[in-house]
C-alpha cells in the first residue's frame, strides 16, 4: 500500500510537469507553425509547367525513412505508433531500396531490433525544447544521407487535440530531384541572386521547414501523450489502493474476529 502510494504521488507530479511542458510547446507550435511552411510546396502546386516537365519518381524508388520519436517513455502510444507505422511501410516495399535516418532513442531501439541491416544513422538526445537551429543541423544530415535516393519519407505525430493525435507520413523529394524540378520554374520570375545561388538555399529552406513542423507537432504530441497517460496511471494506483485498502480491512476483521472467537472460548473453558 505504501509503495503503491507513492507511485501514485509520482504520476501525478509527472502529470503536472507534463502539462506544463504541453502548453510551452503548444504556444511554440502556434508561434512557428506557419514559417516557411508549404512555401515551396505552393510552388510546385501552382505553376502547371514545372509540373508537366519535372523529372518523374521511379516505379520502384530508393526511399529514406525518417521517424521522428523521443527520447523518453511513459508517452502512451506515442513512439510505438511511429514504430508499428515504420514496420509497415517497410514490410511493403522492397527493403534492398530502403535506408533508415533514426530520431529518438525509443525509435533507434525499437527498430533497431527488427531492421538492423537498414539503420544507416541514429540520432539522440537532441536538446529539448528544439529550435530551429537544432533541426537545421539534423536537416544537413538527412540531406547528406538523401544523396542517390529517391526521396524521403518522415514518419512523426501531428498533434490535433490534449487526447488526439495521428501519424503522419510526409514525403520531401532529394536535392538533385527538387533542382531539376524547379530549373523548370516560368510562373516567379528571378533576377537576383541568380539560380545557381538560390535553389539550393531554397532546398535547405524547404527540407528545415517541413522539419521544424513535424517537429513542433511531435514535440507537442508527446507532452500530450505523457500527461494523459500519467493521469491513467494515477487513477490506475487509486483503484489498485482501494482494492489493497479492502484486502488490508477484511484480513484485519478475520484477525480480531478469531483472537474475539479464541478470548470467548477460553473464558467458557473456565
Amino acid at each position: 500500500m505504501k509503495s503503491v502510494t507513492s507511485i501514485g504521488k509520482i504520476t501525478k507530479a509527472m502529470k503536472m510537469v507534463a502539462a506544463s511542458k504541453m502548453k510551452g510547446d503548444l504556444n511554440r507550435l502556434e508561434n512557428g507553425k506557419e514559417f516557411g511552411n508549404q512555401a515551396l510546396d505552393i510552388m510546385f502546386k501552382t505553376d502547371t509547367y514545372m509540373q508537366k516537365m519535372a523529372p518523374e519518381a521511379p516505379q520502384n524508388p530508393r526511399t529514406l525513412m525518417v521517424p521522428i520519436t523521443s527520447d523518453k517513455g511513459l508517452c502512451g502510444g506515442t513512439n510505438s505508433g511511429i514504430i508499428r507505422t515504420v514496420r509497415d511501410f517497410a514490410n511493403h516495399s522492397d527493403r534492398s531500396r530502403l535506408a533508415l535516418f533514426a530520431v529518438g532513442d525509443k525509435g533507434v531501439a525499437g527498430l533497431n531490433r527488427n531492421m538492423p541491416d537498414l539503420m544507416k544513422v541514429a540520432v539522440s538526445d537532441t536538446a529539448k525544447p528544439i529550435n530551429y537551429p537544432t533541426v537545421m543541423a539534423l536537416s544537413e544530415h538527412i540531406i547528406k544521407h538523401a544523396e542517390g535516393q529517391d526521396r524521403i519519407v518522415v514518419f512523426y505525430n501531428e498533434f490535433k487535440s490534449a487526447i488526439s493525435s495521428i501519424i503522419r507520413q510526409m514525403e520531401l523529394m532529394p536535392r538533385q530531384r527538387f533542382l531539376d524540378t524547379l530549373r523548370f520554374g516560368k510562373l516567379y520570375d528571378q533576377a537576383l541572386p541568380d539560380k545557381n545561388t538560390s535553389n539550393p538555399a531554397l532546398y535547405e529552406l524547404y527540407v528545415t521547414s517541413n522539419l521544424w513542423v513535424a517537429f513542433l507537432h511531435h514535440s507537442a504530441a508527446e507532452q500530450s501523450a505523457r500527461m494523459t497517460a500519467m493521469e491513467n496511471a494515477s487513477k490506475n494506483a487509486k483503484e489498485i489502493l482501494n482494492k489493497l485498502r479492502l484486502k488490508y480491512n477484511r484480513a484485519r476483521q478475520a484477525r480480531i474476529t478469531i483472537e474475539l472467537v479464541e478470548i470467548i472460548s477460553g473464558a467458557s473453558a473456565l
